[in-house]
């Protein structure tokens, strides 16, 4: 004869250990994962006045005091970033660039970042600042 199934006979998973995992990795991952803008710390000047640039092709570079140069977070020569704007710029695929730099760094360097943008042809190039009223 044949056997009979029975609910107890037929075996199950149980899925709240695997739930209690996932939910246990997910809090770890939230809890040791970095939330960081820019690499660069920077103290931007103040200003009375201030604009944003909305443009979905826009490049940011930022300029740290000791020297440190970053494209959009990423650390970056001088040479290279020269390389990279004319080729974006080229293929027109920069529209604007922000230049963002810190209070301390010396002037002469936010221009030398400036005649490069300007000289691929990227007029849409603003300074970033922190407002004050």
């Amino acid at each position: 004869m044949g056997r009979r199934h029975s609910e107890e006979d037929e075996a199950s998973l149980s899925l709240t250990p695997l739930i209690d995992v996932v939910l246990l990795l997910l809090v770890f991952y939230i809890v040791t994962t970095a939330f960081v803008d820019r690499e660069i710390d920077l103290e931007l000047p103040d200003s009375q006045s201030s604009q944003v640039i909305e443009e979905k092709k826009k490049y940011t570079v930022e300029l740290g005091i000791g020297g440190a140069l970053a494209l959009n977070g990423d650390p970056i020569t001088v040479l290279v970033l020269d390389e990279f704007i004319g080729q974006e710029a080229a293929a027109d695929a920069i529209r604007a660039v922000e230049i963002r730099a810190d209070r301390r760094v010396i002037h002469g360097r936010v221009i030398e970042i400036l005649g490069i943008v300007k000289k691929h042809g990227v007029d849409n190039v603003g300074i970033a600042v922190k407002q004050v009223s």
